[in-house]
This record gives structure tokens, sequence and C-alpha cells, in this order.
């Protein structure tokens, strides 16, 4: 039929119970060819309208799921304990597997593998582990033999390459990362120039991957504890600088313990923002990173806390600044679950000397 009316022709055979499942539409010129199933009539019927029946090899689609490439009986033993998500990250796919399917862990890389052609590796994912919190990796399968847990990860139109197995990254934050590029655009306008930013905790350099392109830094010193990170983070980073808005971005990378910089006096009171993407232990941090602050600042970071304990926090963190003669107002926002007991939210501190 004419490729106009394909839509209402599939319609109509869908409901006779005359299209074939499984098969795709093909194209012939202007027209489409619809695939009908064994109990079809002939050409002689007349909801057919004169249209003509014609052989063609069927165009079958694959499997609509990576679980519908598993061995049935497989399927049928495990079905109750396979992972429902995974995570991607550029082209190495990670997933979580319970311990009544790892021994069938191999199947369930390769069915991901055919499932998915932009994905080159699969692996499974044991958790984060050590000071780091570095993904505990195993590979499972590879397309074509390569087994490299290096990868080039896009968000938001940047590209950050990095090794999940050697520095920690996590696509599911890039909504936070566009959200403090908001706030620090505010604070640039505020103060009326570009801003020098500190991020001691740094990894690969998501967080100033958009600050950094839109041209909003004049100065980022960033760093890491982790040294595995470090190639990563300053290739990113001075890759992005390189095509940015303002090229001229001077950046500084340090391996080491950031709160260890409060001794450096080309540090002190210099931050118009200072990051703390520590999840589990920034809070603690905190007093000693004060002392990086400029006059008026910005902080941002982000905490692991108990479920409604978003007051008591703000609390500690005004009293924490007033103590160093700091006039503050902070915003605690829970972002995203972290466990039936604990969230993860966003802290967004607003500091003054006062003077």
């Amino acid at each position: 039929m004419p490729s106009a009316e394909t839509a209402r022709w599939r319609e109509r055979l869908a409901a006779k119970g005359w299209l074939a499942q499984g098969a795709g539409i093909q194209t012939d010129g202007e027209h489409r060819l619809l695939p009908l199933n064994d109990v079809a009539p002939g050409s002689e019927e007349p909801m057919f309208e004169g249209h003509t029946i014609v052989e063609r090899t069927a165009l079958e689609r694959g499997p609509q799921r990576w679980t519908q490439r598993l061995q049935p009986s497989l399927l049928a033993a495990i079905e109750a304990h396979l992972p429902t998500a995974h995570e991607v990250q550029g082209d190495v796919l990670l997933v979580k597997l319970e311990p009544e399917v790892e021994a069938h862990a191999t199947p369930i890389a390769e069915a991901m593998l055919a499932q998915f052609p932009h994905v080159r590796v699969v692996c499974v994912d044991r958790g984060v582990t050590g000071p780091f919190r570095i993904r505990d990796l195993q590979v499972l399968a590879a397309r074509d033999g390569d087994e490299s847990t290096v990868t080039t990860v896009k968000e938001h139109g940047l590209t950050y390459t990095l090794d999940p197995s050697k520095a920690y990254f996590s696509a599911r934050l890039s909504g936070e990362r566009a959200a403090a590029m908001d706030l620090m655009r505010e604070h640039s306008d505020r103060l009326q120039r570009r801003l020098i930013v500190h991020d001691p905790y740094a990894g690969v350099g998501p967080n100033l991957g958009l600050p950094l392109h839109h041209g909003v830094v004049a100065k980022a010193v960033v760093g890491d504890l982790n040294g595995e990170a470090i190639p990563f983070l300053e290739a990113n980073l001075g890759h992005i600088i390189a095509r940015s808005a303002h090229p001229q971005a001077h950046l500084e990378v340090r391996m080491g313990d950031g709160r260890a910089w409060r001794n450096e006096e080309a540090l002190k009171g210099k931050a118009d923002v200072l990051f703390v993407n520590l999840p589990h232990e920034g809070l603690e941090h905190m007093d000693d990173l004060m002392p990086l602050l400029a006059g008026d600042a910005l902080v941002i970071g982000w905490a692991v806390i108990g479920r409604d304990d978003e007051a008591s926090i703000a609390h500690q963190i005004t009293s924490s600044f007033a103590v160093a003669g700091r006039i503050s107002s902070v915003d605690v926002q829970a972002t995203k679950g972290f466990s039936t007991t604990r969230t993860m939210v966003r802290l967004v501190v607003r500091a003054t000397t006062g003077s």
C-alpha cells in the first residue's frame, strides 16, 4: 500500500489478527509491505481493497530485551534474580549481579553484548571499595577481544576520558553538575568577573567541565588523593579549556590530600567557589577547607546523610562557619535516595566575612 496509508493498514491488520509478529515493515519504492501471518486470507479478501500480496523474505526483528537472548531453560531458572538495571559509561557496561546468578555471569554478559551494539565491554560491578571508592570490576565479555575499561563519556556536549576501574565517576550526577554550573554563573554575575575555583576532590574533572567550557572560570585549582585519577583530570580539563569560551583560563593540578591546601599561603583566602565532592566525608573536612575561601564565597558540595536530617545538617554547617567568623546562608536539598535510611543531599553555602 502507499506509504501514507501504512499506519491505517497496520491497525486494521492487527485488529483482524492478520499482522505477523516479530517481522518488520519493508519499503518498496513509494509503497510499504506489511507482513501477514499464516492465518491471513489471500488477495481476494475484500478488506484488502485490491492491494496485492507479494512474497518477500521477512525482516525478523531481534529480541526486544537482552534477557530474550538467554537460553530458555536458563532464563526460566534464574529470571527472578536477573538484574533489572545497569549503567553504561561510554562503551563500558557495568552490571551488578545477585549471588544466585553469578555462576551464569558469562552468558548474561554475552547476551548484553549482543543486545547493545554500542557497548564494547561488559563488566560485573561488585561495588566501590577502598579509600578512593573505586569500582571493583571484572570484565565478563568484550567485543573483538578489547577488554580495556578506558572509555570516553559524553555529558552536556563535553567529553571525559576515564577508567571506572581506576577513578570514580557517576553519570547519575549529571544533573547535579548542571545545577552547579547555574550557581557558579550567578556567583560570577554577582561578582562581575570570572571565578577562582578550588576543587580538591575533582576525580576526572566533571564538576568543572561546564564552567570552564562557558568561560566562567579564570583559574581552577584541582586535585585528588587518587593518583590514578590525575592524568585523566589534567587531560580532560586541559582539552575543555583549549576549546572553551576562555582558553586563557589557568589550570593547576595537584595530587594529595585537599585538607593540606589550607597550609599554603598561595591558596588561602582565594577560592570564590569551593567544591566539596566527598559525599561520605565532606562534612568532616569542611573546617579544614574553610581557610581557602575568599571574602565572598560559594561552597557547593554533596553529602550522604540520614533521611530527614537536612535541618540539623544545615544548623551544623551554619555553626561551623559562625565559629570561623563568617556569615552564611546554607541550603541543604535532597537530590536522590541512597538507601532506605540515608539520602544524598546538595549543600550550597554562601559565605561572607561580614566586613
